[in-house]
């Protein structure tokens, strides 16, 4: 079994990984809870899927194009929490009839700086979970134009390409990339798709949730996952500028469960992910604390163009904001 959650954890403790206050006060939470009857902690299909990512995917993006997929400790025990919390006393049977305990976590929320991997991380995963999750399942990238979600949808396109040049087990059409061996189905949605109504949805990846001024699209895809046992709703966003837009609400939410003030039903299914500074003041005065919101920073975002983009925000309100 692994243990990456815990990893995580020591490692900030021993000052090697430097985090915000939200981060660590919800580890602590769910570190907690690996001891409430509650829940179930296995770890076997997180481990499936960090192996399928680490041996299977390639990356898509200039320098690491092609390159295998080699997950960093925040993406492993991030998605370690996401799948390995069950519910002790909630079961579904799946397409191989096999009896399973429901996963605690329905929605996921991941809140990062940009340039951080969260789009390839979040494309990685969804190509896998529709390689080896359930079958026949339906898989959407969702943003709030088709533009922005096409970003998503092309990584699965490209990453899928790379390990099935042939198309021996792939294919893709207008509408939907097919997996073959599992007969599921990866398409895009958006606020902008008509008739968003009306879908059976397993697994889905919301990607810039700043930009939305309402939670149609979110709620849309929640609706069409009521008929699911074992549901998955991941939302990625950096901070935004849409004052009482969707992101804010969906943090107040967040902010509630970190901070023990919510514990009903939908808090307890939804697992907050927030890297954020503790203040602004640190920006300017401790550089170190840059990776609170950046926790790939010196491994795939560059300090040097951090460097410069705060240098920048020293004497300018526009670059600041």
């Amino acid at each position: 079994m692994s243990d990456y959650l815990l990893q995580y954890r020591e490692a900030i403790r021993r000052g090697e990984i430097v985090a915000g206050y939200e981060l660590i006060t919800e580890l602590d939470n769910l570190i907690r809870d690996l001891d409430n009857p509650r829940y179930i902690y296995d770890t076997t299909d997180a481990e499936a899927r960090i192996d399928f990512m680490e041996h299977c995917i390639r990356l898509t993006k200039s320098p690491f194009y092609n390159k295998p997929m080699k997950l960093m400790l925040w993406q492993k025990a991030f998605i370690e929490a996401s799948f390995s919390f069950k519910m002790a006393d909630k079961y579904y049977t799946n397409a191989a009839g096999i009896k399973k305990n429901v996963d605690r976590f329905k929605k996921i929320i991941l809140l990062i700086a940009r340039k951080n991997t969260k789009s390839e991380t979040c494309s990685a995963l969804e190509l896998t979970e529709s390689i080896i999750g359930n079958e026949g399942a339906d898989l959407v990238c969702s943003s709030n134009d088709d533009i922005q979600a096409s970003i998503l949808y092309d990584a699965i396109d490209t990453m899928r390409l790379l390990i099935d040049p042939e198309q021996l087990d792939t294919r893709k059409n207008i509408r939907f990339i097919k997996i073959l061996p599992t007969n599921s189905k990866i398409f895009k949605l958006s606020d902008r798709t008509r008739n968003k109504e009306g879908r059976n949805i397993d697994f889905a990846v919301i990607d810039e949730v700043h930009e939305m001024k309402d939670n149609v699209i979110i709620k849309s895809i929640e609706q069409s996952q009521s008929l699911k046992d074992n549901p998955k709703l991941i939302e990625i966003t950096t901070e935004g500028f849409v004052n009482d837009g969707a992101l804010d609400n969906e943090l107040k939410t967040c902010r509630a469960i970190i901070n023990g003030e919510d514990d009903g039903i939908s808090a307890e299914r939804t697992l907050p992910w927030l890297y954020t500074q503790d203040s602004e003041n640190e920006i300017w005065t401790d550089e170190r604390t840059w990776q609170k919101s950046n926790p790939s920073l010196g491994i795939v975002k560059k300090w040097d163009y951090l460097r410069e983009q705060v240098d920048k925000a020293r004497k300018s309100k526009a670059d600041r904001i």
